[in-house]
């Protein structure tokens, strides 16, 4: 073949491609798509090979969802992969070449409840979008607690509280030969004390005394706790004395995929607990979805929470940051215990250091954590606890029985059911007697 021929040819087939791929080189491939299932949600990972937007929306009649992922292509040569997809359900995929990228329908056999999320590299996994198709009922993902209860179920919010450094391991040395290890373990003290007299929450100290605990051993203190919450507390050093102000800290998103990879590297060796799954007898997908899906949500909560503590201790300190930073510290990588880390000041600082070696400044730091852990859980108490009941029945109302009253009359004036106004009540046999107190379900 000659020159002339050949760069005839190349013409003829960039004119191909741009024709096919609408004029448009796409940068992001879509390299695989796999599928797991369970109790009621369908679950599609598009693997690509570089992070990009995605928008998703719903049709009806027939129903289908429709995934449209920016600046992308799905090899022709991979269609194959969607024929393998269909799964109850879900009864098809297929795909489009678009010019703004590649669009994917998901054919249903009914309506289900859809949503998109996006998930880092991890591991041998590229980015990734999470398609979740909820069609039946879901068990709620929770972790599971085993502590002292106060009758009926209702236990109390128990918090992990660490004391950083310890023993052989000072940590900072600052003014005045202030050492951290003393100055935390002090106001973990201080801190346990105050929750302690707070009803329905119970303080757990990762250590008591001046003992030292590498830092996976004080996350697994607080799950064998089945801690609600894990405050780990420290105090800062830098090389600048100006440097000064007391932080909050929560996972970072990048700490989160590392801790990713080692969690599900040691799946073969132990069976961990995540939001209640094992996670032992799940393929790789679907163990992998499950922990990224809780570890998104302990770093949501961690970031709820480190609000509400600095919001607190802004009032006791000079804050470094007026907002909750973030990191890949060990100590918070607890996939299922949301977790903070608090540190008190510069002990490098000689205002700080000063104020730190103050057994009353340490008194009042632990008082506005307690506050701040405490307004937290009020706003959003866990399921079962002592806080969320006494909540639920703050809620309720009394209805004094008036002379002419009936129970259907009273379940109607006030928009309950007459079954649910029974129930709440214990009446069997709908009989009622004027002056009689009637507890109102919330409507």
């Amino acid at each position: 073949m000659n020159v002339k021929n050949s760069i005839f040819l190349s013409q003829i087939l960039f004119l191909v491609l741009a024709i096919f791929c609408g004029g448009k080189a796409f940068a992001v491939e879509v390299k695989d798509v796999r599928i797991a299932e369970q109790q009621g949600v369908i679950r599609l990972v598009f693997e690509l090979t570089k992070s990009t937007e995605h928008k998703m929306f719903s049709l009806s009649a027939p129903d289908r969802v429709v995934l449209d992922i920016e600046n992308s292509t799905f090899p022709k040569s991979s269609e194959g992969i969607l024929k393998k997809l269909p799964s109850g359900v879900l009864n098809r995929v297929r795909f489009a070449q678009r010019e703004s990228g590649v669009r994917f329908v998901l054919d249903l056999s009914k309506k289900v409840k859809s949503k998109s999320s996006t998930l880092s590299a991890s591991g041998k996994f590229g980015p990734r979008i999470l398609v979740e198709l909820e069609y039946g009922e879901t068990k709620k993902v929770s972790v599971p607690k085993s502590v002292s209860s106060i009758g009926g179920g209702k236990r109390d919010i128990v918090i992990a509280i660490d004391a950083g450094h310890g023993g052989k391991d000072p940590g900072a040395i600052g003014k005045y030969k202030v050492r951290e290890k003393d100055i935390v373990l002090s106001i973990a003290r201080e801190l346990s004390k105050n929750l302690s007299k707070v009803q329905g929450f119970k303080p757990v100290l990762t250590r008591s005394s001046d003992v030292y605990l590498p830092l996976r051993k004080r996350s697994q203190l607080a799950r064998e706790s089945n801690a609600d919450l894990l405050i780990s507390i420290h105090a800062d050093a830098f090389t600048k004395s100006s440097a000064r102000g007391a932080s909050v800290w929560a996972l970072s998103l990048g700490g989160k995929t590392s801790e990713m990879g080692r969690w599900l590297a040691e799946q073969e060796q132990s069976a961990e607990l995540v939001g209640g799954i094992s996670l032992d007898d799940k393929d790789q997908l679907l163990a992998e979805v499950l922990l990224d899906m809780s570890m998104n949500s302990t770093i949501q909560f961690s970031l709820d929470v480190g609000s509400s503590v600095l919001n607190q201790m802004g009032a006791v300190a000079r804050l470094h940051k007026n907002t909750v930073q973030q990191a890949g510290f060990v100590v918070l990588k607890s996939p299922d215990i949301p977790s903070i880390l608090v540190e008190t000041g510069f002990v490098s600082n000689a205002t700080e250091a000063k104020n730190l070696g103050s057994f009353a400044y340490r008194k009042k730091l632990a008082s506005a954590i307690s506050k701040g852990v405490v307004a937290s859980f009020s706003k959003n108490p866990p399921t079962g606890t002592l806080l969320e009941w006494k909540q639920r029945q703050s809620r309720l109302r009394v209805y004094t029985v008036s002379k002419g009253d009936t129970l259907s009359e009273i379940a109607k004036k006030n928009n309950v059911s007459l079954s649910r106004l029974r129930n709440a009540n214990n009446i069997k046999n709908d009989v009622i007697r004027i002056g009689q107190k009637l507890t109102l379900p919330s409507s």
